[in-house]
C-alpha cells in the first residue's frame, strides 16, 4: 500500500527497511542458504512420497488378504452346509431303508 503524495510516510517505511548496505557477497549467502533449505525440503518431501507409497502398498495387500479370508470362510460355510445336507441325507435313507 502506497502513501498519498505529498505524505512522508511512505519515505519512512522505506528507510526502515534499507539499514545498511547489501553486497553481492550478501546475496550470495541467501542464495546458498536458500538453496540448501530447499535440497532439505525436497529430501523431507521424496522421504514422505516414499511413506505415503509403501503405505498404500501396504494397506492394498491387507485388503487382499482380508478378502481371501472372506473367500475361504464363505467357501468352508458352503462345504459345511453341502455336507451336512448329504449327511442328513444319508442319515435319514439309513433310518428308513431296512
Amino acid at each position: 500500500m502506497t502513501a498519498p503524495p505529498g505524505t512522508t510516510e511512505g519515505t519512512e517505511a522505506m528507510s526502515e527497511l534499507v539499514t545498511g548496505n547489501v553486497t553481492i557477497g550478501d546475496l550470495y549467502r541467501e542464495l546458498v542458504g536458500m538453496r540448501s533449505d530447499l535440497t532439505r525440503v525436497l529430501a523431507h518431501q521424496e522421504a514422505t512420497d516414499l511413506l505415503h507409497r509403501n503405505a498404500e502398498q501396504i494397506s492394498a495387500d491387507h485388503e487382499a488378504r482380508l478378502r481371501m479370508l472372506e473367500r475361504f470362510r464363505y467357501t468352508l460355510m458352503g462345504v459345511a452346509i453341502v455336507v451336512g445336507a448329504g449327511s442328513g441325507y444319508i442319515g435319514y435313507l439309513l433310518g428308513h431303508v431296512r
